[in-house]
């Protein structure tokens, strides 16, 4: 089995996305509380506005507290795709197409970076999105030789070139 996943959240993340959801919940039990009923285009005013409000501290607090981990079982050629926020988890077992390699391609500037695995061709799974240039490659290259597929440097535009793993191994693990 293969395991990737993002970074457990620091600390000041998870408090944060706690104020979040417990301002959303305070919100929701203060507008019951407080709740007086005077007209339906009030009612209706009142209840739009209270779950606007509501979504964007619920959205703050999914954005600091969910995280992605992605498990290739390799064995069962399965793999899933899950996202989690605390022990609330999301994510169900696909068949796992025959991998042809894994990519880091540069995307808007010289410092953000995505790894995909590519199969059948052109389709790809997009793995992450990665800041740095060195971190992205250690990342591919961990997973390449985890899952035993070859890595493409696809960051400069028409000058795509697979990497010698040999040198990689070397590079990372020496």
């Amino acid at each position: 089995m293969v395991i990737i996943s993002t970074k457990d959240k620091p600390i000041w993340q998870i408090i944060l996305a706690a104020l979040f959801y417990t301002i959303a919940i305070f919100l929701i039990i203060s507008f019951f509380y407080f709740f007086q009923y005077t007209s339906l285009e009030d009612l209706i005013s009142d209840i739009t506005s209270l779950l606007f409000t509501v979504l964007i501290f619920v959205f703050g607090g999914v954005s600091f507290s969910q995280k992605r981990t992605m498990f290739f079982d390799l064995e069962k050629n399965k793999f899933k795709d899950q996202f989690s926020i605390g022990s609330f988890k999301i994510g169900k077992w696909q068949d796992l197409p025959p991998l042809n390699y894994i990519s880091v391609l540069g995307i808007d500037s010289k410092y953000s970076f995505s790894i995909n695995l590519w199969y059948d061709r052109n389709k790809h799974i997009n793995i992450f999105t990665i800041f740095g240039r060195e971190k992205a490659f250690k990342t591919a290259f961990k997973i390449a030789d985890q899952l035993n597929i070859k890595l493409l440097d696809a960051t400069k535009r028409n000058n795509y070139n697979y990497l010698d793993m040999d040198e990689l191994k070397k590079k990372y693990k020496g």
